[in-house]
């Protein structure tokens, strides 16, 4: 498996979540019933499968590309790990509002659909981006020793952070809300 490949197949999941968080976003903004306690599960699985492994995986992978014969422009490599910032930020809003919620703030809700729609945006494209343009021009420059040393560092992450067991509890959890929030109309699929 390539790096790349590492980094689309966790893009599965990821897109997943981001269906439900859309989900989530438009039961508030109907005035439909949600649960704070499954924003704050979702906040569990974008803090530590996204941004401690995924992202950090991202943050190995783009310096490493950055340093290679690109025909594009090196530009777009830093705005995809400012957007990890960007998407820090929103992941703070979300876990405000929901704090707010809690404790019967009823503007929040329509502050936590916004920040959840913002987050769901940014992501896509992120995604978009990644998939349709780095990665492929990834696989372009990058040698096959480049990538499988990638990958042993993407393995010492998932060592260190994402144990089989938690990976095993977040996909429950991911199947959990799918369940919960799957609209029967339409797939929560992102394209």
């Amino acid at each position: 498996m390539t790096a790349t490949e590492n980094l689309i197949s966790e893009h599965k999941d990821i897109i997943e979540l981001l269906g439900i968080m859309s989900k989530i976003s438009k039961n508030i903004l109907s005035n439909d019933v949600f649960y704070t306690n499954d924003v704050e599960d979702i906040l569990d699985f974008l803090k530590h499968f996204i941004e401690k492994s995924h992202h950090r995986k991202e943050d190995i992978f783009y310096p490493i590309l950055s340093k290679t014969e690109m025909p594009n422009d090196r530009e777009e490599l830093s705005v995809m790990l400012y957007e990890h910032a960007l998407a820090r930020n929103f992941l703070k809003d979300i876990n405000n509002c929901v704090v707010n919620c809690k404790i019967g703030n009823s503007f929040s809700q329509e502050l936590l659909a916004e920040s959840m729609m913002k987050y769901v945006f940014l992501i896509k494209n992120h995604i978009k981006k990644e998939e349709k343009i780095i990665f492929p021009m990834a696989n372009k420059v990058l040698t096959q020793e480049e990538q499988t040393e990638i990958n042993k560092q993407f393995e010492k992450i998932e060592e260190s952070i994402i144990h089989h067991d938690l990976h095993e509890h977040y996909h429950r959890l991911l199947e959990k809300l799918k369940t919960k929030y799957q609209d029967k109309e339409n797939s929560i699929v992102l394209h």
